[in-house]
């Protein structure tokens, strides 16, 4: 009888394992494929939409291998701001820990290789999340890229650089109310959502201002909250209502802010402000980073400068790949097929080799047939690094038949 129990027992315990062995298999038959991907390990993905042509969008993401939330990065929507797609690009391939990053260092790359505020259609993008899908409009399909990508975020931020500083009362020309550096901007204090729940953006941009500014020690460079109250007919920003976050907030219902750093000082100075700013708004979001990016002003300054640094172009003369050099002539004969295929650097991304003969600003594989002398200019984020010489001879003649039987 003490036998028969006992084997009843062992019977028993041996079907419970196997119950829980089968439910194992089945979570992870159903669980949701995209989410598998990259479930118990570090993920880390980079896709190109619109390739090769002078609106090339990169959209990097990584994650952790604990699930939290998402931050949406976005930066360059207005191309003479170079602070804020530099500051989103220090946060590519950063390993994380919990939750995700999703980061779109260059959303308006045509501006950015101009140097200008405005887009392909001569408008300012952050004023164009209003229109539809079927405006005829160029910036159109980057608006609606960037409105996709909001699905996937929890909370989403748009890095820019404006003049002056804001203030919410007016000091003088430069720090009044109607400027926009070194701001956390909101469209409304409180937003409630339909289902009940309650969006508390004044609160979490307050808390992330006073965390920074505790690291600024001069405070006239200290950041306030800005907000813009988009939904009020008394707005003095009513042309807020066409912007990226304003559409992530109300069109998306997610959290959203804009931050901005002054041009009244100089690009480290500013990169390192919007990098206190992003990693503090990460970290509040509940994202967490092995290290986050140094705020530290030397350390930018030669970061910048070592970015800039490149030790070639790799290139395809018909079908044959060649190492040009720095400060060397290209040389084709007329005809020939020329692609480039990319820059080597260290640091790989922002580099847009232009043919200007061509109205090219972005001719990272692109094939041109080269027929006269021409020139090549690298840009990295629209400065002009170098300039490469095109030579073009004329092909050699080829020999008849009879030429080549008698010339032997």
């Amino acid at each position: 009888m003490e036998d028969h129990g006992r084997y009843r027992s062992l019977r028993l315990k041996g079907l419970s394992v196997l119950g829980l062995l089968l439910l194992f298999v089945m979570a992870g038959f159903f669980q949701d494929p995209a989410h598998a991907k990259w479930e118990g390990r570090n993920f880390s993905d980079v896709k190109a939409f619109f390739k090769g042509t002078d609106q090339e969008v990169e959209v990097y993401h990584q994650a952790g291998h604990e699930t939290g939330p998402t931050v949406l990065i976005f930066a360059g929507i207005h191309g003479d701001e170079s602070a804020g797609y530099l500051t989103a690009d220090r946060y590519v391939g950063l390993k994380v820990l919990r939750g995700s990053l999703i980061i779109v260092p260059r959303l308006n790359l045509y501006a950015i290789l101009t140097g200008k505020r405005a887009g392909l259609s001569g408008g300012d993008m952050n004023r164009k999340f209003h229109l539809a899908e079927e405006e005829k409009d160029p910036d159109v399909k980057v608006v609606s890229l960037a409105k996709s990508l909001m699905d996937r975020a929890d909370i989403i931020l748009n890095l820019h650089q404006g003049h002056g500083f804001y203030s919410p009362v007016w000091v003088n020309k430069i720090r009044n109310p109607v400027r926009w550096g070194q701001s956390n901007i909101i469209d409304v204090r409180v937003f409630s959502l339909p289902d009940g729940r309650r969006l508390e953006l004044e609160c979490f941009a307050r808390e992330v201002v006073r965390n920074i500014n505790a690291e600024i020690k001069d405070k006239d460079f200290h950041f306030q909250v800005n907000n813009t109250n988009t939904f009020s007919q008394k707005s003095l920003h009513k042309e807020q209502k066409g912007s990226l976050t304003y559409y992530a907030l109300a069109g998306k219902h997610k959290m959203a802010f804009g931050i901005d750093a002054t041009h009244n000082c100089s690009l480290p100075a500013a990169v390192g402000f919007l990098t206190k700013a992003v990693n503090e708004m990460v970290r509040r979001a509940g994202v967490v980073l092995e290290s986050s990016p140094s705020a530290s002003l030397s350390v930018i300054q030669k970061e910048l400068k070592r970015n800039e640094e490149f030790s070639g172009l790799k290139v395809k003369i018909n079908h044959l790949v060649n190492h040009i050099p720095p400060k060397s002539e290209i040389l084709l004969s007329s005809g020939d097929r020329f692609q480039i295929l990319s820059v080597e650097a260290r640091h790989s991304r922002g580099w847009y080799p232009a043919m200007p003969s061509f109205h090219v600003l972005n001719g990272t594989g692109r094939v041109f047939s080269i027929r006269e002398n021409d020139r090549l200019v690298l840009q990295k984020d629209g400065k002009r690094v170098a300039v490469f010489p095109i030579r073009v001879s004329e092909p050699a003649p080829q020999k008849s038949e009879m030429e080549f039987f008698e010339s032997l």
